[in-house]
């Protein structure tokens, strides 16, 4: 016989868990990344104009003492 001959045993389902699990735990993290990414704000802005909100007047908004003219 050859020395590049290697005997391979059939594993039971108790040794194959390790082996199971980290197959489980790459499919949810893969998941996870995916699921991450596809929920991001993209990068690139819509082709839609944005808009901003108009500046107040200058008379609107609570008056304080200090936008009063002085008493006199």
């Amino acid at each position: 016989m050859s020395e590049d001959y290697y005997y391979r045993r059939r594993l039971g389902a108790t040794e194959m868990m390790p082996a199971i699990g980290v197959g489980v735990a790459a499919g949810l993290t893969g998941f996870y990344l995916v699921h991450l990414l596809v929920q991001r704000t993209p990068l690139v802005p819509s082709a839609a104009p944005v808009r901003e909100p108009p500046l107040p007047d200058a008379t609107s908004g609570p008056a304080g003492p200090w936008d009063k003219p002085p008493a006199g």
